[in-house]
């Protein structure tokens, strides 16, 4: 085999190893399940990396979905706030969502914070600290989203602010971000609607 077809396989199996990785963790992994409370269809994509706006690295901040048949035209996105190495939680009360869809902003309120400490997927029953907060926005503003050339993330808390670059499918070294499972999700409920 010459040099080139072996650096082709390694760059693709390092790159598959991000995704497969990612789902042994539990990170961008969609499920469909059916509610116990009112038997509405629910669809979820898990947290996962958003990319910083200059694309360099991702951040401590996870983006998620939860769509529900119950209420088919909404979608609550799901923030995950890792915590850093020393186990702090620095941005934990998120007070506004904005995105900026092809240069058209809108601005959403966040729901109340949660923080959990205990064992998260895939972490072998270390625990760790992190916080969630969810926004619910217009399926619609999901679908222009995903759909954008460019589609900036804002989170205001209650330290400033942070930006993310929502439409980076990878971050350096092929690492899936939120888009990927969030497409996914979306896929999911088209092959529901189009049933109806």
């Amino acid at each position: 085999m010459t040099r080139k077809p072996l650096f082709a396989m390694a760059v693709a199996l390092a790159m598959s190893g991000c995704s497969t990785l990612d789902h042994l963790t539990g990170h961008g992994v969609v499920t469909e399940r059916t509610s116990g409370f009112d038997n509405a269809t629910l669809i979820e994509a898990s947290p996962n990396a958003l990319v910083n706006v200059d694309g360099m690295w991702t951040e401590s901040l996870e983006l998620g979905a939860r769509w529900s048949s119950a209420t088919p035209d909404n979608v609550a996105l799901v923030m995950s706030w890792n915590a850093g190495a020393a186990g702090n939680l620095v941005f934990l009360d998120t007070r506004a969502f904005f995105v900026n869809i092809d240069g058209n902003i809108s601005q959403y309120s966040a729901g109340q914070p949660a923080s959990h400490a205990g064992s998260v997927a895939g972490t072998a029953g270390s625990n760790r600290l992190y916080g969630t907060n969810e926004v619910v926005i217009p399926y619609s503003v999901l679908e222009r989203m995903v759909a954008a050339r460019s589609c900036r993330i804002r989170v205001q808390t209650s330290n400033g602010y942070k930006d993310f670059d929502f439409t980076r499918a990878h971050a350096l070294g092929g690492k899936p971000t939120a888009i990927v499972a969030i497409s996914e999700l979306m896929a999911k409920v088209a092959v529901l609607r189009n049933k109806a």
